[in-house]
């Protein structure tokens, strides 16, 4: 069952390396990540334009470890798994009902986002405090109209907590290296990005047009 439906104008999931050894202090215990190559994994780094919510609209910053996808119990099987370890918001409200709802770990203060769109490219650049947290851009590839199903792992102290995500909409994937993020040092990231992470993606997913859509939470 749905808890949770969220419209976006615009929105955007980059891929990027990091230091396996990196993303194990991220993650919890059960929890493996993905390799790329030997000793590097997958960072994921994912923001969105929402134009429609219970809070009206707002913007999302969210970073990611990839992880194995669990066989769901009813049936469709999920493309990929994610561990978030720091999410980011523009609006309060967002932040307390989906901390309730689904343990995401937000940092406490409000952030402004600016989703910078051309022809073929979408810059995302990310401020808190009017400082700079980020920049980031991915470029286009062929356009089509799809559903995704991903997997979000969470936990609530000792309990292990598991979503099944739907986000349809207008899509375009690539693996062409194109795109580039910076990582501004600001109080938001300072605990969290200690190892090198990669300057570019090495997949670009770009998103217009869509619902995210969250089902129930589920203890294993």
């Amino acid at each position: 069952m749905s808890v949770g439906s969220y419209r976006f104008k615009s929105g955007v999931s980059a891929f990027f390396e990091m230091a396996t050894a990196d993303a194990r202090e991220v993650l919890p215990d059960h929890l493996e990540p993905i390799e790329v190559t030997h000793q590097r994994s997958i960072l994921s780094v994912t923001a969105f334009l929402f134009d429609d919510s219970v809070v009206g609209p707002y913007t999302e910053l969210m970073f990611s470890v990839i992880v194995p996808p669990m066989v769901a119990e009813w049936g469709q099987h999920a493309k990929a798994g994610f561990f978030p370890f720091l999410a980011a918001t523009s609006s309060a409200e967002a932040r307390r009902i989906k901390s309730e709802r689904f343990h995401f770990p937000y940092h406490p203060d409000d952030i402004d986002a600016q989703f910078i769109e051309t022809n073929e490219k979408l810059r995302v650049r990310v401020f808190g405090g009017g400082d700079p947290i980020m920049d980031l851009s991915v470029t286009q590839g062929e356009w089509e109209t799809t559903t995704h199903l991903l997997q979000g792992f969470m936990m609530n102290g000792d309990q292990r907590l598991r979503t099944t995500l739907q986000i349809s909409g207008d899509y375009t994937v690539h693996e062409n290296e194109l795109g580039e993020m910076k990582l501004f040092p600001h109080a938001m990231t300072a605990e969290h990005f200690l190892g090198e992470v990669s300057g570019s993606p090495f997949r670009e997913h770009w998103f217009k047009n869509g619902t995210e859509v969250f089902h129930e939470l589920e203890t294993f």
